[in-house]
């Protein structure tokens, strides 16, 4: 009777992935800075799953070297991953995935001094995001 019980599957909570939901966020939040600028193009995380990062690529052709590269990238990365979200993740995993869809470009103010305020703000918001300021 447990070897029954042992198979049997179970539901999950609603909120069991929730730490994955938000681990998640917190890297398309700081990617550009986990990956650097030029990965970050071309790369963007798809999940986390039982603390693996899944990397997707839409360069199929970058797909292998990547691949092959993991091995001694992955390290600094993880090491990136931990000391600026305080995440502890244990592998990556790359795979196809589509490009992003591009938000509309919203129109330019005229007004350099509005529009170094606003930029200033929104990297002032970001690094309250990220933690490293307080609000």
């Amino acid at each position: 009777m447990s070897a029954d019980r042992r198979r049997t599957p179970r539901l999950v909570p609603l909120g069991a992935r929730q730490p994955d939901q938000k681990a998640l966020a917190r890297l398309r939040a700081a990617w550009a800075f986990v990956v650097g600028p030029a990965l970050a193009d071309r790369t963007r995380p798809l999940r986390v799953e039982r603390n693996v990062l899944v990397m997707g690529c839409w360069e199929l052709t970058r797909i292998g070297p990547l691949r092959e590269a993991t091995t001694a990238v992955w390290p600094q990365i993880r090491d990136r991953i931990q000391r600026a979200l305080n995440l502890s993740l244990t592998g990556l995993q790359i795979t196809p995935c589509d490009p992003p869809v591009e938000a509309p470009a919203q129109p330019e103010d005229p007004d350099p001094l509005r529009r170094a305020l606003h930029l200033l703000e929104a990297r002032r918001r970001e690094r309250i995001r990220l933690g490293l300021e307080s609000d």
